[in-house]
């Protein structure tokens, strides 16, 4: 799956489960800041793309990522180990 298609996912996580406006939905868009989302919406987002992407769910390793680019990247870096993975 590419960048594209991986920010096209989240894009659409955000505006249907969330109500964000799409046109708040930027690369460098913070969840707290920008989104205006809170600890409780974090936890559900953070179910909701890993059991969009068939991730595993580590809470501890979305903790550092802010924004909507940095989410997009862990998750490109994780599907590619996963479709190298035997």
């Amino acid at each position: 799956m590419n960048r594209d298609a991986i920010e096209n996912k989240l894009r659409e996580i955000l505006t249907t489960d969330f109500r964000v406006a799409p046109e708040k939905i930027a690369s460098e868009a913070t969840f707290r800041g920008t989104l205006g989302m809170d600890s409780l919406d974090a936890v559900d987002f953070i179910y909701l793309v890993t059991k969009a992407f068939g991730l595993k769910q580590d809470l501890g390793a979305f903790r550092e990522l802010h924004t909507v680019g940095k989410v997009v990247d862990y998750l490109a870096d994780e599907l590619a180990a996963k479709e190298k993975a035997p």
